[in-house]
């Protein structure tokens, strides 16, 4: 399974980098329940094929303390329409490395979730919420829900602010900036 997920994550990163719509980087300070305070970085890229949106993220969280965590999520989704606003439903699939990749400790994990947007202004808001979906009930069950703003810089460049919490066995709450390029 993990090899499989691997090729995927590989197939999607060669893709979305090649011919993405968007490539970001984000940078989030983030603290558990129990006060561990880490570092995030996030790669996203994202493409449009046809009726449906590719999307990639890989995160790395460094912790103050020693320790890092990385994971792979690739994600398929769908634009959509409800009462008249725009929303993007996606499902996915995830490895999770484990604390420092300790053998025996990594998982994987399918995803689920919505996300939306509006244009406010002269900032586009968006917001959204994604749960994991264990196949393995031993592995961390967690749901995370974010919002934000995004400012144009340029053209094809945006800057933005984020947000996130998340509940479940993973409890953690984060504050970000962040670096979009549109192609």
């Amino acid at each position: 399974m993990k090899k499989t997920l691997l090729a995927i994550a590989t197939a999607l990163l060669a893709t979305t980098a090649s011919a993405a719509n968007f490539v970001s980087v984000d940078v989030d300070r983030v603290e558990d329940n129990k006060g561990a305070v880490s570092t995030a970085q996030y790669f996203r890229a994202g493409k449009d094929m046809g009726k449906l949106n590719l999307g990639l993220q890989v995160r790395t969280a460094t912790f103050e303390k020693g320790g890092m965590l990385n994971s792979v999520e690739g994600t398929v989704g769908r634009d959509f329409k409800l009462g008249g606003h725009g929303f993007n439903g996606f499902v996915g699939v995830g490895h999770d490395n484990g604390f420092n990749g300790a053998a025996g400790k990594s998982f994987q994990y399918g995803l689920v979730g919505v996300s939306t947007g509006a244009k406010m202004g002269p900032v586009w808001g968006f917001g959204g919420v994604k749960t994991r979906v264990n196949w393995d009930s031993a592995n961390p069950k967690q749901t995370v829900g974010f919002a934000g703003v995004s400012m144009p810089v340029t053209k094809d460049v945006s800057a933005s602010l984020s947000a996130s919490r998340s509940w479940g066995d993973i409890k953690e709450t984060a504050f970000g900036v962040g670096v979009r390029v549109g192609f």
